[in-house]
């Protein structure tokens, strides 16, 4: 069955009117009646925009603010205008055409009208409006994924900028979010966690040491040890970091995992509910970042062995560490031959 169409009929000639609205309800078409152009441009300003637009071209008021139909053609870029047509109809005074020929967007309707072969016409223009709104919306939702893709680039580079500054200040620093976002990476695909929660975990990684650039340089590479004072300075690092990236709405999500990095297992549930995605997701920060310092050297220390590592993680787990991304961890680590940290 042909599908329904809205459809607009601009004319004030009754008997004109008569004949085509048995038409139009014989193919179950809803049809609108108005009586000139001027009330025809009122109608679709109103934000009521048919499908189908039939003008009465025996009609002098539907030629009075013929305007309507460029309107009509501006609001429904894939909708259909036919014209009622007799002997030796002025197209010229509508289109701006000298010869009588109609443009090729419109249909003429001939009368006397054929019944099946106006309700015929009708049903194609209709469906061939279907198909090419089916094609622009299809167009639409690509130039939509383009534009979203364009936006993730964007932030990604922004990201990896924000991550390079960093590092770039902190030699201890290099490599340090890159690693720890892929091995998060590696371990939420173990923990089977969702491709848009994981690109999230990954982002927050980048970014977890941003707070850092609140932190004197030589607090950060002093090797001597650390008076309580310069050590609650140094963790509030993680607090800083989220208050940065609170202020930039497309990061803003990932100020909870940032801000509570370092938070022990036991006490994350205190800040956080256990049950939301930002638990696990905090979770997996925790170990990782944890990991990644100890097997990378410090200024006041070289690289920890491997195997020393992951017994503390063990030991830790369930304390320290959310045991699951441990577990998850300890098995990303197995199918590695070496540390994932370089050398640096």
């Amino acid at each position: 069955m042909a599908p329904s169409g809205r459809i607009m009929i601009v004319s004030d000639r009754a008997d004109v009117v008569a004949e085509l609205e048995p038409i139009l309800r014989a193919g179950q078409h809803l049809a609108l009646t108005v009586a000139n152009g001027d009330e025809a441009l009122r109608i679709l300003e109103e934000g009521l925009v048919p499908d189908l637009v039939i003008s009465d071209l025996g009609s002098d008021k539907s030629l009075e603010g013929i305007e309507y139909v460029w309107r009509f053609r501006e609001m429904n870029r894939v909708g259909r205008h036919m014209v009622v047509v007799e002997e030796g109809a002025p197209f010229s005074r509508v289109f701006g055409r000298a010869a009588p020929a109609l443009p090729e967007q419109v249909t003429a309707l001939p009368r006397p009208f054929n019944g099946p072969g106006v309700l015929k016409k009708i049903e194609e223009a209709v469906e061939h409006m279907g198909r090419e709104l089916h094609a622009l919306r299809a167009e639409v939702w690509r130039e939509l994924a383009r534009m979203q893709q364009a936006m993730r680039d964007m932030q990604r580079e922004t990201v990896n900028a924000l991550a390079a500054t960093i590092a770039a200040r902190d030699p201890y620093m290099h490599g340090h979010a890159t690693r720890v976002a892929d091995l998060c990476r590696r371990v939420a695909r173990v923990m089977e966690v969702s491709d848009d929660e994981t690109q999230r975990l990954e982002t927050a990684a980048m970014l977890h040491e941003i707070g850092k650039g609140s932190v004197p340089l030589e607090l950060l590479h002093k090797t001597s040890p650390l008076s309580a004072e310069e050590l609650q300075t140094i963790r509030g690092h993680a607090r800083a970091g989220a208050e940065i990236v609170r202020g930039v709405p497309s990061l803003r999500r990932l100020a909870p995992i940032i801000e509570h990095q370092g938070t022990d297992h036991l006490h994350l549930g205190m800040e956080m509910d256990a049950a939301s995605s930002e638990f696990l997701l905090t979770g997996i920060l925790r170990v990782v970042d944890a990991y990644d310092a100890m097997v990378s050297p410090r200024s006041y220390r070289g690289p920890m062995p491997r195997e020393y590592c992951e017994d503390t993680l063990l030991t830790c787990a369930g304390t320290r560490f959310h045991p699951g991304a441990v577990d998850a961890l300890l098995q990303v680590l197995s199918s590695l031959p070496h540390p994932t940290a370089a050398a640096a």
